[in-house]
């Protein structure tokens, strides 16, 4: 279980910026491959679902994420995703005890970028890897039991 981060914690992380800690590798945030739809934009308070991009994951684990953008993002930058598992409310409410109205279709987790390499020559896609700094600890079980249950491990 990872511990919640603050206001003044994503502050401190983003002034600090990706030198101040060791980065760590895709090996090191041990990805799964597995294709995940997922959505994503820079952090910011006001950020807006239509204003968001979309992807899918290349490697995903509760700590990191891998995949193609057609923007980079300099290192240290903190992005929003949502990853969108399917039947994701379905397999959340058997874990906790309330129910939505309009069940959500994805979890957010809060990334920092560690790498952005451009992939194609004349600099159209990049490929993102980002380290989860934040993630719910229900939403980290449902994950690994998703990436568990499809007999990716």
């Amino acid at each position: 279980m990872q511990k919640n981060l603050t206001i003044d914690d994503i502050e401190e992380i983003s002034q600090a910026g990706a030198s101040a800690v060791p980065l760590p590798t895709p090996f090191d945030l041990k990805l799964i491959t597995k294709k995940i739809p997922i959505r994503y934009c820079e952090y910011k308070i006001s950020n807006l679902a239509d204003k968001m991009f979309i992807s899918e994951s290349i490697g995903i684990s509760s700590k990191g994420i891998l995949f193609q953008s057609l923007s980079e993002f300099k290192k240290g930058t903190l992005l929003r995703i949502w990853v969108e598992i399917p039947d994701y409310w379905s397999r959340k409410s058997r874990v906790v005890e309330y129910k939505h109205t309009e069940a959500p279709t994805f979890f957010q987790v809060l990334s920092r970028v560690l790498s952005s390499e451009e992939i194609l020559k004349r600099g159209t896609k990049f490929q993102i890897l980002c380290e989860n700094l934040t993630l719910d600890s229900v939403d980290e079980t449902i994950l690994e039991d998703y990436l568990n249950s499809n007999g990716v491990k």
